[in-house]
């Protein structure tokens, strides 16, 4: 009988332990760090997701801080990580840009350093120039770019955004190792030197071109992705409708430090998956020109490695990082 009641309480102590783990929920203010300034694609996406998860009672009376944290690599952002391990109070994204970073030897941490717990959107990118320039369409841009690769002078930010360019350039035959680009700190401040005529051209993604599309003061040539989008961007064609075989997409995701507690990740990856249904979500993912893409930790985890080895040949070919 006593063998009988220890039995018991054990599987008692069991199942207790297993609601425990599932009801986990925050017990302080989360902090989420932007890898960039207020204002950008990034800082948008942070701020309406803590609303969401504000509206569907998802933190539990805690606070949701958006923390900007701009660097080049988005280094930054990932100390704030690194000096917090086994806190699940803390996130930041997990991108495509990293990747890039990482391989081109600019930024050693790599996502399986930390806690990849899900994707939840692909973001779509756009060669733009300026509403008078003679560059009419992106078919015009390839020509003109294969007869001389250096008469075209870009302002990008970001490796993804440059990967967005030169991914479909190469595959039209342009030399894209000679072509002309010009990094900034910021997707405002190229914009601005594309008005000023400092840049002929800006590879951006749709969220930081919406309002420059709105005002007519920027064209877009071609859409990275495989199809058309719609809103701001529902003229414009993708290059593969302009007979060029390629796409990019950058997607984001959410990490967490090294070390937390399983039922933590699991407790985010519900929270992300859920608001990438949500229906405020979604309308600002479709004014934004980006489409929801939900992955729970098993698949961004192989998302990344996939996508390091496709990224790889092409970083290398263009000597990213090598100076």
């Amino acid at each position: 009988m006593r063998q009988i009641s220890r039995w018991w309480v054990a599987l008692l102590a069991l199942a207790c332990g297993a609601v425990s783990a599932q009801q986990w929920k925050p017990t302080q203010p989360v902090e989420f760090v932007v890898p960039s300034g207020p204002g950008g694609a990034a800082d948008q996406y942070a701020r309406a997701m803590g609303k969401v998860f504000e509206k569907l009672n998802l933190l539990n009376g805690q606070g949701w801080l958006p923390l900007n944290k701009p660097s080049g690599t988005g280094v930054i952002a990932l100390q704030a990580l690194q000096q917090k391990p086994g806190n699940p109070h803390v996130l930041t994204l997990l991108h495509t840009g990293i990747v890039i970073s990482n391989l081109a030897g600019e930024l050693k941490p790599v996502p399986s350093d930390f806690t990849e717990v899900a994707l939840f959107l692909k973001e779509t990118m756009a060669v733009t120039v300026r509403a008078d320039s003679t560059v009419a369409t992106g078919t015009n841009l390839v020509d003109i770019l294969k007869r001389d690769p250096g008469s075209i002078r870009f302002g990008y930010l970001g490796h993804h955004v440059l990967m967005s360019l030169v991914k479909p350039l190469k595959a039209a035959g342009v030399d894209v190792t000679k072509l002309i680009l010009v990094p900034f700190r910021s997707s405002a401040e190229a914009l601005t030197a594309l008005l000023g005529g400092h840049v002929d051209a800006v590879p951006g993604s749709t969220p930081n071109l919406v309002a420059m599309m709105s005002s007519g003061r920027v064209r877009a040539l071609a859409l990275s992705s495989t199809e058309r989008l719609g809103g701001t961007f529902a003229q414009v064609p993708t290059w593969r409708e302009q007979g060029v075989n390629a796409s990019f997409n950058s997607v984001y995701g959410v990490m967490l430090p090294a070390g937390v507690p399983p039922e933590s990740v699991r407790f985010w990856e519900n929270a992300f998956q859920q608001l990438s249904i949500d229906p405020e979500w979604l309308a600002l993912l479709e004014r934004n020109g980006a489409k929801p893409f939900f992955q729970d930790r098993q698949q961004t985890v192989a998302y990344f490695v996939k996508e390091r080895d496709e990224l790889a040949p092409l970083v290398k070919e263009l000597g990213l990082g090598a100076k």
